[in-house]
Protein backbone atom coordinates (compact mmCIF):
# COMPACT_ATOMS: atom_id res chain seq x y z
CA UNK A 1 0.00 0.00 0.00
CA UNK A 2 1.33 3.44 -0.89
CA UNK A 3 1.98 5.90 1.94
CA UNK A 4 -0.60 8.22 0.42
CA UNK A 5 -3.23 5.50 0.46
CA UNK A 6 -2.50 4.63 4.07
CA UNK A 7 -2.88 8.21 5.22
CA UNK A 8 -6.10 8.73 3.33
CA UNK A 9 -7.52 5.53 4.75
CA UNK A 10 -6.54 6.71 8.22
CA UNK A 11 -8.42 9.98 7.75
CA UNK A 12 -11.37 8.37 5.99
CA UNK A 13 -11.79 5.38 8.32
CA UNK A 14 -15.23 4.82 9.77
CA UNK A 15 -15.42 6.00 13.35
CA UNK A 16 -18.23 4.26 15.19
CA UNK A 17 -20.00 6.79 17.39
CA UNK A 18 -23.00 6.66 19.67
CA UNK A 19 -26.32 5.94 18.04
CA UNK A 20 -28.23 8.42 20.14
CA UNK A 21 -29.45 11.65 18.60
CA UNK A 22 -29.56 14.72 20.79
CA UNK A 23 -31.44 17.74 19.60
CA UNK A 24 -29.39 20.34 17.73
CA UNK A 25 -28.00 23.03 19.99
CA UNK A 26 -27.82 26.80 19.74
CA UNK A 27 -24.81 28.64 18.41
CA UNK A 28 -22.71 30.81 20.64
CA UNK A 29 -22.22 33.85 18.45
CA UNK A 30 -19.90 36.81 18.02
CA UNK A 31 -20.00 39.91 15.82
CA UNK A 32 -19.60 39.50 12.07
CA UNK A 33 -16.10 39.94 10.62
CA UNK A 34 -15.19 43.27 9.12
CA UNK A 35 -12.87 44.18 6.28
CA UNK A 36 -10.49 45.81 8.77
CA UNK A 37 -10.16 42.66 10.91
CA UNK A 38 -6.49 41.66 10.98
CA UNK A 39 -5.45 38.07 10.37
CA UNK A 40 -3.12 36.42 12.87
CA UNK A 41 0.09 35.68 11.01
CA UNK A 42 2.20 32.68 11.99
CA UNK A 43 4.84 32.83 9.25
CA UNK A 44 6.31 30.03 7.20
CA UNK A 45 4.78 28.29 4.20
CA UNK A 46 2.53 25.28 3.87
CA UNK A 47 4.67 24.27 0.89
CA UNK A 48 7.86 23.91 2.94
CA UNK A 49 6.83 21.87 5.97
CA UNK A 50 5.97 18.16 6.24
CA UNK A 51 2.30 17.73 7.13
CA UNK A 52 0.60 14.85 8.93
CA UNK A 53 -2.75 13.74 7.46
CA UNK A 54 -3.24 17.03 5.55
CA UNK A 55 -6.49 18.23 3.99
CA UNK A 56 -6.58 21.04 1.43
CA UNK A 57 -9.56 23.18 0.42
CA UNK A 58 -10.04 26.28 -1.70
CA UNK A 59 -13.31 28.00 -0.81
CA UNK A 60 -14.38 31.63 -0.98
CA UNK A 61 -11.26 32.31 -3.03
CA UNK A 62 -8.98 31.35 -0.12
CA UNK A 63 -6.63 28.39 0.40
CA UNK A 64 -7.14 26.52 3.68
CA UNK A 65 -4.86 23.71 4.82
CA UNK A 66 -5.39 21.49 7.87
CA UNK A 67 -2.92 19.01 9.37
CA UNK A 68 -2.92 16.71 12.38
CA UNK A 69 -0.96 17.97 15.37
CA UNK A 70 -1.21 14.97 17.71
CA UNK A 71 0.13 11.48 17.06
CA UNK A 72 -1.17 9.75 13.94
CA UNK A 73 -2.09 6.80 16.17
CA UNK A 74 -4.21 8.97 18.51
CA UNK A 75 -7.73 7.63 19.07
CA UNK A 76 -9.15 11.02 18.12
CA UNK A 77 -7.09 13.36 15.91
CA UNK A 78 -6.63 17.06 16.49
CA UNK A 79 -6.01 19.45 13.63
CA UNK A 80 -4.59 22.88 13.04
CA UNK A 81 -6.21 24.94 10.29
CA UNK A 82 -4.31 27.56 8.33
CA UNK A 83 -5.20 30.14 5.73
CA UNK A 84 -2.37 30.48 3.25
CA UNK A 85 -1.45 32.49 0.17
CA UNK A 86 -2.59 30.52 -2.86
CA UNK A 87 0.59 31.19 -4.85
CA UNK A 88 3.38 31.16 -2.26
CA UNK A 89 1.80 29.06 0.50
CA UNK A 90 2.74 31.75 3.07
CA UNK A 91 0.73 31.09 6.22
CA UNK A 92 -1.41 34.13 7.00
CA UNK A 93 -3.50 32.82 9.91
CA UNK A 94 -3.75 29.63 11.96
CA UNK A 95 -6.16 28.19 14.47
CA UNK A 96 -5.95 24.96 16.49
CA UNK A 97 -9.36 23.29 16.36
CA UNK A 98 -11.14 21.13 18.93
CA UNK A 99 -10.25 17.44 18.78
CA UNK A 100 -12.14 15.48 16.14
CA UNK A 101 -12.28 14.43 12.52
CA UNK A 102 -12.75 17.42 10.21
CA UNK A 103 -15.30 17.92 7.51
CA UNK A 104 -14.47 19.98 4.43
CA UNK A 105 -14.51 23.74 5.21
CA UNK A 106 -17.03 25.85 3.31
CA UNK A 107 -17.17 29.64 2.90
CA UNK A 108 -20.76 30.90 2.94
CA UNK A 109 -22.56 33.97 4.24
CA UNK A 110 -19.34 35.86 5.09
CA UNK A 111 -18.20 33.00 7.35
CA UNK A 112 -16.08 29.89 7.15
CA UNK A 113 -17.87 26.77 8.39
CA UNK A 114 -16.35 23.42 9.37
CA UNK A 115 -17.50 20.36 11.32
CA UNK A 116 -15.55 18.34 13.87
CA UNK A 117 -16.68 14.85 14.89
CA UNK A 118 -15.67 12.62 17.81
CA UNK A 119 -17.25 9.50 19.36
CA UNK A 120 -19.04 11.87 21.76
CA UNK A 121 -20.72 13.95 19.08
CA UNK A 122 -20.40 16.55 16.38
CA UNK A 123 -19.85 20.30 16.36
CA UNK A 124 -20.33 22.90 13.66
CA UNK A 125 -17.83 25.74 13.96
CA UNK A 126 -18.44 29.17 12.47
CA UNK A 127 -15.19 31.04 11.89
CA UNK A 128 -13.94 34.39 10.70
CA UNK A 129 -12.45 33.50 7.28
CA UNK A 130 -9.63 36.04 7.75
CA UNK A 131 -8.13 35.33 11.18
CA UNK A 132 -9.92 31.97 11.75
CA UNK A 133 -11.36 33.07 15.09
CA UNK A 134 -14.25 30.82 16.14
CA UNK A 135 -17.37 33.01 16.31
CA UNK A 136 -19.98 30.31 16.75
CA UNK A 137 -20.07 26.76 18.08
CA UNK A 138 -23.11 24.55 17.48
CA UNK A 139 -23.53 21.23 19.28
CA UNK A 140 -25.06 19.01 16.59
CA UNK A 141 -25.32 15.92 18.80
CA UNK A 142 -24.32 12.37 17.94
CA UNK A 143 -24.17 10.77 14.54
CA UNK A 144 -23.32 7.27 13.48
CA UNK A 145 -20.03 7.74 11.68
CA UNK A 146 -17.37 10.26 10.87
CA UNK A 147 -16.03 9.60 7.39
CA UNK A 148 -14.49 11.35 4.43
CA UNK A 149 -17.69 11.66 2.44
CA UNK A 150 -16.46 14.48 0.22
CA UNK A 151 -18.73 17.13 1.73
CA UNK A 152 -21.07 17.43 4.70
CA UNK A 153 -21.84 21.14 4.10
CA UNK A 154 -23.51 23.03 1.25
CA UNK A 155 -25.05 26.48 0.80
CA UNK A 156 -28.45 26.49 -0.90
CA UNK A 157 -31.77 28.27 -0.63
CA UNK A 158 -30.27 31.10 1.42
CA UNK A 159 -29.02 28.83 4.21
CA UNK A 160 -26.33 26.35 5.16
CA UNK A 161 -27.23 22.65 4.88
CA UNK A 162 -25.42 20.06 6.98
CA UNK A 163 -25.63 16.29 6.41
CA UNK A 164 -25.25 14.51 9.74
CA UNK A 165 -25.98 10.80 9.45
CA UNK A 166 -29.72 10.34 9.71
CA UNK A 167 -30.47 14.09 9.69
CA UNK A 168 -30.24 16.98 7.27
CA UNK A 169 -29.92 20.27 9.15
CA UNK A 170 -30.72 23.75 7.84
CA UNK A 171 -28.60 26.42 9.54
CA UNK A 172 -29.08 30.18 9.42
CA UNK A 173 -26.17 31.89 7.68
CA UNK A 174 -26.90 34.99 9.75
CA UNK A 175 -27.28 33.62 13.28
CA UNK A 176 -25.59 30.24 13.01
CA UNK A 177 -28.59 28.53 14.60
CA UNK A 178 -30.28 25.34 13.40
CA UNK A 179 -33.64 26.40 11.96
CA UNK A 180 -34.90 23.08 10.55
CA UNK A 181 -34.21 19.36 10.86
CA UNK A 182 -35.11 17.03 7.98
CA UNK A 183 -35.00 13.30 8.84
CA UNK A 184 -33.05 10.96 6.55
CA UNK A 185 -34.83 7.85 7.76
CA UNK A 186 -32.44 5.08 8.70
CA UNK A 187 -29.34 6.63 7.10
CA UNK A 188 -26.04 5.98 8.83
CA UNK A 189 -23.96 8.04 6.38
CA UNK A 190 -24.93 11.07 4.32
CA UNK A 191 -23.44 13.85 2.23
CA UNK A 192 -24.65 17.03 0.57
CA UNK A 193 -23.81 19.31 -2.35
CA UNK A 194 -25.31 22.28 -4.15
CA UNK A 195 -25.08 24.29 -7.34
CA UNK A 196 -22.96 27.44 -7.29
CA UNK A 197 -26.06 29.66 -7.22
CA UNK A 198 -27.70 27.67 -4.42
CA UNK A 199 -30.79 26.76 -6.47
CA UNK A 200 -30.12 23.00 -6.55
CA UNK A 201 -29.60 20.89 -3.41
CA UNK A 202 -28.41 17.28 -3.77
CA UNK A 203 -28.17 14.75 -0.93
CA UNK A 204 -26.56 11.32 -0.79
CA UNK A 205 -27.56 8.86 1.93
CA UNK A 206 -27.07 5.18 2.75
CA UNK A 207 -27.82 2.56 5.38
CA UNK A 208 -25.70 -0.61 5.43
CA UNK A 209 -24.92 -0.24 1.74
CA UNK A 210 -28.38 0.60 0.48
CA UNK A 211 -29.06 4.24 -0.26
CA UNK A 212 -30.00 6.92 -2.73
CA UNK A 213 -28.94 10.13 -4.38
CA UNK A 214 -31.65 12.75 -4.04
CA UNK A 215 -32.63 16.20 -5.20
CA UNK A 216 -34.27 18.16 -2.42
CA UNK A 217 -35.92 21.54 -2.16
CA UNK A 218 -33.16 24.03 -1.27
CA UNK A 219 -35.43 25.91 1.13
CA UNK A 220 -37.51 23.19 2.84
CA UNK A 221 -35.41 20.07 2.24
CA UNK A 222 -38.46 18.25 0.84
CA UNK A 223 -37.67 15.33 -1.47
CA UNK A 224 -38.12 16.16 -5.18
CA UNK A 225 -36.46 13.24 -6.99
CA UNK A 226 -34.43 10.17 -6.02
CA UNK A 227 -32.41 7.35 -7.56
CA UNK A 228 -31.42 4.21 -5.63
CA UNK A 229 -27.71 3.53 -5.05
CA UNK A 230 -25.78 0.49 -3.82
CA UNK A 231 -22.51 1.30 -2.06
CA UNK A 232 -20.73 0.81 1.24
CA UNK A 233 -21.43 4.41 2.25
CA UNK A 234 -23.40 7.38 0.96
CA UNK A 235 -22.49 8.54 -2.54
CA UNK A 236 -20.13 11.51 -2.71
CA UNK A 237 -21.59 14.61 -4.34
CA UNK A 238 -18.92 15.88 -6.72
CA UNK A 239 -20.75 18.99 -7.85
CA UNK A 240 -23.66 20.39 -9.82
CA UNK A 241 -23.12 21.99 -13.22
CA UNK A 242 -25.62 22.78 -15.97
CA UNK A 243 -28.42 20.21 -15.82
CA UNK A 244 -26.26 17.51 -14.27
CA UNK A 245 -24.68 16.42 -11.02
CA UNK A 246 -21.55 14.28 -10.75
CA UNK A 247 -21.49 11.48 -8.19
CA UNK A 248 -18.76 9.15 -6.91
CA UNK A 249 -19.90 5.87 -5.37
CA UNK A 250 -17.59 3.52 -3.44
CA UNK A 251 -19.03 0.00 -3.68
CA UNK A 252 -16.51 -1.90 -1.56
CA UNK A 253 -13.11 -2.64 -3.06
CA UNK A 254 -14.31 -0.94 -6.25
CA UNK A 255 -16.17 2.23 -7.15
CA UNK A 256 -17.29 4.44 -10.01
CA UNK A 257 -18.19 7.98 -11.02
CA UNK A 258 -21.21 9.00 -13.10
CA UNK A 259 -23.22 12.03 -14.14
CA UNK A 260 -26.89 12.18 -13.10
CA UNK A 261 -29.70 14.44 -14.21
CA UNK A 262 -30.08 17.22 -11.67
CA UNK A 263 -33.83 17.23 -12.41
CA UNK A 264 -34.81 13.54 -12.29
CA UNK A 265 -31.64 12.09 -10.71
CA UNK A 266 -31.51 9.53 -13.54
CA UNK A 267 -27.94 8.36 -14.33
CA UNK A 268 -26.26 8.79 -17.69
CA UNK A 269 -24.58 5.39 -18.37
CA UNK A 270 -22.37 6.90 -21.07
CA UNK A 271 -20.51 8.87 -18.39
CA UNK A 272 -19.89 5.89 -16.06
CA UNK A 273 -16.17 5.37 -15.26
CA UNK A 274 -15.15 2.48 -13.01
CA UNK A 275 -12.18 2.33 -10.69
CA UNK A 276 -11.21 1.57 -7.11
CA UNK A 277 -13.26 2.76 -4.15
CA UNK A 278 -11.01 5.84 -4.13
CA UNK A 279 -12.06 7.14 -7.53
CA UNK A 280 -13.52 10.61 -7.13
CA UNK A 281 -14.91 13.48 -9.17
CA UNK A 282 -15.30 17.17 -8.37
CA UNK A 283 -16.50 20.21 -10.28
CA UNK A 284 -14.09 23.15 -10.23
CA UNK A 285 -14.12 26.21 -12.50
CA UNK A 286 -16.57 24.66 -14.95
CA UNK A 287 -14.67 21.40 -15.45
CA UNK A 288 -15.10 17.88 -14.07
CA UNK A 289 -11.90 16.66 -12.40
CA UNK A 290 -11.44 12.92 -11.94
CA UNK A 291 -8.83 11.62 -9.48
CA UNK A 292 -7.85 8.23 -8.12
CA UNK A 293 -4.95 7.59 -5.78
CA UNK A 294 -4.12 4.12 -7.13
CA UNK A 295 -4.38 4.83 -10.85
CA UNK A 296 -2.76 7.77 -12.62
CA UNK A 297 -4.89 7.09 -15.71
CA UNK A 298 -7.80 8.48 -13.69
CA UNK A 299 -6.12 11.79 -12.91
CA UNK A 300 -7.61 14.06 -15.56
CA UNK A 301 -9.96 16.92 -16.36
CA UNK A 302 -13.10 16.18 -18.36
CA UNK A 303 -15.98 17.78 -20.20
CA UNK A 304 -18.60 18.37 -17.47
CA UNK A 305 -21.45 17.11 -19.69
CA UNK A 306 -19.99 14.15 -21.58
CA UNK A 307 -17.14 13.15 -19.29
CA UNK A 308 -14.77 13.17 -22.27
CA UNK A 309 -11.13 13.46 -21.18
CA UNK A 310 -9.64 16.88 -21.96
CA UNK A 311 -6.15 16.42 -20.49
CA UNK A 312 -4.31 14.39 -17.88
CA UNK A 313 -2.96 16.10 -14.76
CA UNK A 314 0.86 16.16 -15.06
CA UNK A 315 1.78 14.98 -11.56
CA UNK A 316 5.58 14.69 -11.20
CA UNK A 317 5.30 11.24 -9.57
CA UNK A 318 1.89 9.89 -10.60
CA UNK A 319 2.55 6.57 -8.88
CA UNK A 320 2.64 8.25 -5.46
CA UNK A 321 1.43 11.88 -5.71
CA UNK A 322 -2.28 12.58 -5.47
CA UNK A 323 -4.48 15.58 -6.12
CA UNK A 324 -5.96 17.30 -3.08
CA UNK A 325 -7.63 20.49 -4.41
CA UNK A 326 -8.14 22.41 -7.65
CA UNK A 327 -9.00 26.06 -8.11
CA UNK A 328 -8.43 28.62 -10.83
CA UNK A 329 -5.07 27.99 -12.46
CA UNK A 330 -3.76 25.81 -9.65
CA UNK A 331 -3.71 22.10 -8.87
CA UNK A 332 -2.66 21.33 -5.29
CA UNK A 333 -1.29 17.86 -4.70
CA UNK A 334 0.36 15.89 -1.90
CA UNK A 335 3.79 14.28 -2.19
CA UNK A 336 4.83 11.72 0.46
CA UNK A 337 7.87 12.70 2.52
CA UNK A 338 10.91 10.42 2.50
CA UNK A 339 10.10 7.53 4.80
CA UNK A 340 6.37 7.99 4.32
CA UNK A 341 5.79 9.76 7.66
CA UNK A 342 3.96 12.75 6.21
CA UNK A 343 3.34 14.80 3.09
CA UNK A 344 4.51 17.92 1.35
CA UNK A 345 1.88 20.11 -0.25
CA UNK A 346 2.82 21.08 -3.80
CA UNK A 347 1.31 23.25 -6.52
CA UNK A 348 1.32 22.99 -10.29
CA UNK A 349 -0.45 24.79 -13.11
CA UNK A 350 -3.72 23.62 -14.60
CA UNK A 351 -3.17 22.17 -18.10
CA UNK A 352 -4.24 24.57 -20.86
CA UNK A 353 -6.70 22.02 -22.27
CA UNK A 354 -8.53 21.98 -18.94
CA UNK A 355 -10.21 25.28 -19.71
CA UNK A 356 -13.93 25.21 -19.08
CA UNK A 357 -15.92 24.29 -22.20
CA UNK A 358 -19.34 25.80 -22.77
CA UNK A 359 -21.90 23.82 -20.75
CA UNK A 360 -24.83 23.01 -22.99
CA UNK A 361 -26.50 20.16 -21.14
Amino acid sequence: MKASEAAVLAVACLLLAGCGSKGPGTARTAPAPTASGAAVSSGGSVFSRPLSNPAVTVTGGQLYVAWQVNRASARVPRFELARADRATGAIEATRRLPAGYLGTPLAAGRWLWVTTTTPAGEQLLRMNPADLAVTGDIDIGSRFYAWDGGGDLAAAGGALWLASGRRLLRVSLRTGQVIAVVPLAGADTSGVGASADGSVLVVGEAHEGVGAVQRRDPVTGALIASHPMMGVVAPRIGGVIGSGVWIAEPTGMMGYIERFSATTMAPDPATDVGGSNGINVRIADGVAWVTEQVSSRHDYCADPVTGRILAHIPLPHPDRDYVSAIAGRDVYYLEPTPGGTGFYLRRLGVPARCRAPAVTG
